[in-house]
């Protein structure tokens, strides 16, 4: 009999390569230093979920209030980079691996318009979670409906987990950011599993591993090692078969040390 496994994913800089806040950010003319400027000061000032930041700032902001329709952030979502073989991956997933069956899904604070834009031939709409808007009838954004960040990224998967019938322990969670913290937290208390894909030292402490590529693929190192129970050999020769090789797997452990100053 298959097992069933949930694989819960965040999108910016866990799927993608870029960020699309940034993205969006600039296609109304915000720059790079400007946007993440915002960003650190709402951070600083605590009054939106880490993650939540660029709907305030669409919805607040005058840089952003009236300048966001549903159109550009559909073209925000055509234009974001993805990680490499991001469509291979999920095909795999679907397959299944030595008789686990995996249900890919996405939870991100990214704008729901944007992820359906990205990954419209890779996931069905219903595996995607992301922020929601209010519309004008101009098809400006308003206010925001909800947005996926924090513990709302916990609720979104509590929803997926009753609809797909999966038990805690069954649930893996991959992110990168300090959003991601409340989902992992919550799987680590009902012993879950979650992989950072980010050398962010909060998030080390947290996962159960952390796996740093440009290419999704090497999401299933955990997953065939840990889950699966692959040898390091046999995970070698698992992607040499299915036409990824691994050129380079280097494997440390990493401490983040820093010395008061007497």
């Amino acid at each position: 009999m298959n097992e069933k496994y949930l694989l819960v994913m965040d999108f910016d800089q866990t799927l993608s390569i870029e960020d699309s806040g940034l993205l969006l950010s600039q296609k109304i003319g915000i720059s790079e230093k400007d946007f993440w400027h915002k960003v650190e000061q709402l951070r600083q000032k605590n009054i939106v979920k880490i993650g939540a930041e660029l709907p305030y700032l669409i919805v607040h902001d005058s840089d952003y209030k009236g300048k966001v329709s549903r159109e550009l952030q559909q073209e925000v979502g055509r234009q974001v980079k993805l990680k490499e073989h991001v469509s291979d991956f999920i095909n795999l997933l679907n397959k299944g691996v030595e008789g686990r069956l995996f249900s890919p899904y996405v939870v991100s604070a990214a704008p729901q318009e944007i992820l359906k834009e990205a990954l419209k031939e890779i996931l069905p709409l219903e595996h995607l979670y992301g922020t929601t808007f209010i519309y004008s009838k101009e098809e400006k954004i308003v206010d925001v409906q909800k947005a996926g960040a924090g513990t709302a990224k916990v609720d979104a998967l509590n929803i997926i987990r009753n609809r797909e019938r999966v038990s805690p322990e069954k649930i893996i969670y991959v992110g990168d950011g300090l959003s991601d913290m409340h989902i992992m937290l919550h799987l680590k208390a009902y012993n879950g599993y979650s992989i950072a894909v980010s050398p962010s030292p909060y998030l080390g402490h947290i996962a159960r591993r952390t796996v740093i590529s440009t290419d999704v693929m090497s999401i299933l190192i955990p997953i065939l090692e840990e889950i699966i129970g692959f040898s390091e050999q046999k995970i070698k020769s698992f992607f040499a078969d299915i036409g990824y090789p691994l050129s380079e797997w280097n494997r440390a452990k990493v401490e983040w040390v820093d010395l008061a100053k007497s």
